[in-house]
C-alpha cells in the first residue's frame, strides 16, 4: 500500500505510532503538477530521526512516484551524506531514542564510518579489471564518465559478502553489455 503525506509532520506522526510495528512502507511524492507532497529529503530526515533509511525508486505516472522508506537493516553501511544529516538532526533535537539506537548499533558494529565514502580511481580499476574480459562491457564502461564507473564501483565494492559481489558483478555486466548506466 502506498502512502501519501502532504507534510513531514503528517510521516512523523505516522512513524511515532508504526516505527516498531511496519517493516517500511512506500511514500508517494508529487513531481511538478503533481500531488503536494512532503519533499524527499523531509522524509529521509524523519525517517533517519526512527532508524529508518530510505531506499529504491518507482515511477508511477508523469505526476508521481514512489520511494520505499523501511527499518534500517543490521550491519547495514551509513553513507556520509546520512550521517551528517543524523548529527544535524541530534543537534537540532529532532533524532529520537529509536534513532539514536540504530546509530550506536552501526558504531559498534563498525559501519557508521564507511571506507567507501570516497571512490578512488584505484577503486574504479578493480571494477575495469574485473569487467576487461567482457569485450563489449568493458568498451561501454571505458565510454562512461569517471562519475558513472564510480557509481558502478561503489555497488560492486559495497557488497559485504563474495556471493553478492559475484552477483553485483553479473548485474553490473548485463547492464554494461546494453549500455545503461547504474540507474537507468
Amino acid at each position: 500500500m502506498n502512502h501519501l503525506f502532504k507534510n513531514r509532520q503528517e510521516f512523523r506522526s505516522y512513524l511515532e505510532s508504526n516505527h516498531s510495528s511496519q517493516k517500511g512502507i512506500w511514500l508517494i511524492f508529487g513531481k511538478t503538477n503533481g500531488p503536494k507532497t512532503l519533499s524527499p529529503n523531509e522524509a529521509l530526515e524523519e525517517a533517519l530521526c526512527f532508524g529508518w533509511i530510505d531506499g529504491q525508486i518507482n515511477k508511477i505516472d508523469e505526476f508521481s512516484y514512489i520511494k520505499y522508506f523501511a527499518k534500517r537493516r543490521k550491519k547495514s553501511n551509513w553513507s556520509k551524506r546520512n550521517r551528517e544529516l543524523s548529527e544535524k538532526l541530534i543537534s537540532e533535537g529532532k533524532m529520537t531514542s529509536h534513532g539514536l539506537d540504530a546509530i550506536q548499533e552501526a558504531k559498534n558494529d563498525h559501519v557508521w564510518e564507511n571506507e567507501l565514502d570516497v571512490i578512488t580511481e584505484d577503486h574504479v580499476q578493480q571494477l575495469h579489471d574485473l569487467v576487461k574480459t567482457h569485450d563489449l562491457a568493458y568498451q561501454h564502461l571505458c565510454s562512461m564518465s569517471f562519475s558513472v564507473q564510480k557509481t558502478y564501483t561503489g555497488f560492486y565494492l559495497s557488497a559485504k559478502q563474495e556471493s553478492t559481489k559475484v552477483k553485483r558483478l553479473s548485474q553490473i555486466i548485463e547492464r554494461l553489455e546494453k549500455n545503461l548506466k547504474p540507474l537507468e
